[in-house]
């Protein structure tokens, strides 16, 4: 089967080419409980728009760091409970429009999505950590601790925005899903591993993960292209190798995805030439929970009307 990786078969049984830290799970639990500390403030701004059956908001909070996140709000207008879906997006994008997104109100779902930090969107940047920045934001702070790491505020954020969620007014906590698409598919991975009551997720080409594989195939380009810059003018006889794929292992979607309890969906088209594809089934081989992999053999990185068709089915079903 043509790709741009090893055949579906191998692929199947690959688990990741860098080890996930002792401490994984500690340090993140040690995250939550930090962001839990936090009680947000949370400013709601009312959008108006012609008719009666939705409202529509931007939302605004502040992240542990202190930087001003923003995201759009839409969900019923009702007073009785109703299920909500928090969509993260790709990078280095922003989130949908209204219109796109009211599409949730049509199965009677309120839907969050949140604008990540310092990208396309209209969240503020925040603190860039130690290291170089000129083909940020994703690797910045690569010469820092990992605490001040670009990528560990990024999931932090998305777990904020859960905490954001459930504390919305009549939002069913019982009924959260998370939901996105190449770097927000490996943040609603990382959700619904430290969020046990999320109930699905869906993953459409998750990123963020395995990132040794993503170097090793030379695919640290474009998204990834900051990984390549760093070894070319900060450490270009990669002594410093094993430290910088010791730390990115703490922000490896992958090693989120062994705490994962809620039912998942997630997707691979076999011509991404983004998130290759090996690094995408690190994640899915590493779910321990009630799992489905759609994979499609001439898609690559991509808008897949076929998926967010099987995402549908999947929010309605039980």
């Amino acid at each position: 089967m043509p790709g741009v990786d090893w055949p579906v078969e191998r692929l199947k049984r690959y688990q990741g080419s860098f080890p996930a830290p002792e401490d994984f799970g500690l340090f993140w639990k040690k995250k939550k409980q930090e962001i839990e500390k936090i009680k947000p403030d949370i400013c709601q701004e009312r959008v108006i728009f012609p008719g009666e059956k939705l409202r529509y908001y931007r939302i605004s909070v502040k992240a542990v760091d202190g930087c001003v996140l923003r995201a759009k709000y839409i969900c019923p207008d009702t007073e009785k409970r109703f299920p909500t879906e928090v969509v993260f997006h790709d990078y280095p994008q922003a989130s949908r429009g209204w219109f796109y997104l009211g599409r949730y109100a049509a199965i009677g779902r309120g839907v969050l999505a949140p604008d990540c930090r310092g990208q396309g969107g209209e969240s503020d940047s925040g603190f860039c950590g130690k290291g170089p920045t000129a083909y940020g934001p994703m690797f910045n702070g690569l010469e820092d601790v990992v605490d001040n790491m670009y990528l560990c505020r990024l999931i932090e954020d998305a777990f904020l925005w859960i905490t954001v969620a459930e504390a919305l007014p009549y939002v069913d906590k019982e009924e959260l899903t998370v939901y996105g698409e190449g770097q927000g598919g490996g943040l609603a991975v990382a959700c619904a591993a430290l969020y046990p009551e999320i109930r699905k997720c869906g993953a459409h080409y998750p990123m963020l993960c395995d990132y040794k594989r993503v170097w090793e195939m030379d695919f640290d380009e474009g998204a990834y292209e900051g990984l390549r810059y760093f070894f070319c003018w900060r450490d270009p006889l990669h002594e410093r190798e094993e430290e910088l794929f010791k730390k990115l292992s703490y922000v490896d979607v992958k090693n989120f995805a062994p705490m994962v309890k809620a039912k998942t969906l997630m997707s691979t088209g076999l011509l991404d030439r983004v998130s290759p594809p090996s690094a995408q089934f690190s994640v899915f081989n590493g779910l321990q929970c009630e799992k489905q992999h759609l994979i499609y053999p001439k898609h690559g990185h991509e808008r897949n009307n076929f998926f967010e068709n099987e995402h549908l089915k999947f929010l309605l079903e039980g």
